[in-house]
């Protein structure tokens, strides 16, 4: 159409659709004639379970500070609540204790409190990690754990069936199922705290990929000349719009002597992090106040990437960062409107999280019960040796390589697809 701009294109309004395919949704088969030009897609597998038929879960939250965990029922009360420090520095087995005894005082006291009895365990954990076989792989925050069965362990000490799924994607389970991004077909929850983490919906299942790192949204790069991110590359949001990113960029302001309140801030014995820059923004202090802004904008800039990307109905935008500073999703929203297509852009809502603290025990509510009659996720059980995406990395493959047939010939690596 002449005079038409690529942005105007992206409204539904001015598409034609395909006979066969109502407005607004995708069309999941070949149409008659279509030439080809259409993906066959299988049909959905993912299915949830009515909430009335759901059963009370035991969820654990295990961090690099501290390990929650909580009874949770399925109308959303969460109770019996215990927090232990991870003392991740002891190692694995010191903490898998720990998660154990954590857990049975909670089953116990619900026991004694005529709470009924949890049908199966979930944890939240950092990833990367393998939900199907539940193994955590190579965590940067707990030291020596490498592909460590951590669903096993717990199930095998517990006697109980135990889910593992990556932290992000527990809390975009519960942000879906039952808060602020319910009954979204697509729908993306990203979480601006000490890193920046997300986890994704599309057309209607949680989208996790072959390795199960699809949502780590923080590792998106929008600055191609950035700063270096924690793991060693280059201009992703988290190395700008990040806690961590935000006390790095305090720190350098005391070395340059450029805040002078950050200065008198730091006199008085306390750390540069990220809520006393934000103590010296609100202070008045302009070189703090510009690091806040930075920040904000990176995390709108990736939300409009996003939103060109996977066109989501809703973002859903938690974590301390933008739990103590509201304007966030603010400059998201302008950014959005300002950088993505123009349908997209005016479709997606931008709203903060209905749960917070308890997001990462809620979200293993579905989690269980969904994932309990489906055997992809009673692998771990028979499973042995270590996961794919650590052995593939040792072995000098790339990361998806563990669905092939791996074999060495005259000192090469042969790849073979499977049959």
């Amino acid at each position: 159409m002449p005079g038409l701009r690529h942005q105007d294109v992206q409204d539904r309004s001015l598409i034609e659709h395909l006979p066969g395919s109502p407005a607004g949704k995708p069309l999941f088969h070949r149409p008659p004639n279509s030439g080809g030009r259409f993906r066959v897609s299988a049909p959905l597998e993912w299915s949830p379970v009515d909430a009335g038929a759901a059963q009370p879960v035991l969820a654990i939250d295990l961090g690099g500070t501290q390990i929650r965990a909580a009874h949770v029922a399925p109308d959303l009360t969460v109770s019996l609540r215990r927090a232990i420090p991870t003392n991740g520095v002891e190692g694995p087995d010191a903490v898998i204790g720990r998660i154990c005894s954590i857990a049975a005082e909670v089953r116990a006291q619900a026991n004694r409190e005529g709470l009924p009895e949890p049908s199966g365990i979930g944890i939240s954990s950092p990833g990367p990690l393998d939900p199907w076989r539940g193994v955590v792989v190579l965590p940067p925050n707990l030291p020596g754990w490498v592909d460590i069965p951590l669903a096993d362990r717990v199930e095998n000490q517990l006697g109980m069936p135990t889910f593992l799924e990556r932290d992000t994607n527990v809390a975009m389970m519960a942000e879906w199922r039952y808060g602020s991004a319910r009954n979204a077909d697509d729908a993306i929850y990203i979480t601006v705290s000490t890193g920046i983490g997300g986890g994704i919906i599309a057309r209607g299942e949680p989208l996790q990929g072959p390795d199960n790192t699809a949502g780590e949204v923080g590792h998106m790069t929008i600055d191609i000349d950035g700063p270096l991110c924690g793991d060693g590359m280059q201009g992703h949001a988290e190395a700008i719009g990040s806690g961590t990113a935000i006390a790095r960029d305090g720190r350098l302001l005391l070395e340059n002597g450029e805040s002078p309140i950050l200065a008198q801030l730091v006199a008085g014995g306390r750390d540069v992090d990220a809520a006393l820059v934000a103590e010296a923004a609100e202070a008045g202090d302009d070189a703090c106040r510009a690091i806040y802004e930075r920040a904000y904008v990176a995390v709108g800039v990736l939300c409009a990437s996003l939103v060109n990307a996977l066109n989501p109905q809703v973002i859903v935008i938690g974590g301390s960062i933008a739990e103590h500073h509201p304007v966030l999703r603010e400059v998201a929203r302008r950014e959005i409107d300002s950088r993505a297509f123009r349908g997209p852009a005016r479709r997606v809502r931008v709203t903060s999280p209905r749960f917070t603290d308890d997001v990462s025990l809620i979200g293993s509510l579905p989690i269980v019960n969904e994932r309990m009659n489906d055997p992809a996720y009673r692998r771990a059980s028979n499973a042995g040796g270590s996961s794919p995406i650590t052995a593939n990395v040792a072995a000098g493959l790339p990361s998806d390589a563990g669905s092939k047939t791996v074999e060495r010939v005259g000192g090469q690596t042969q790849l073979e697809e499977p049959r």
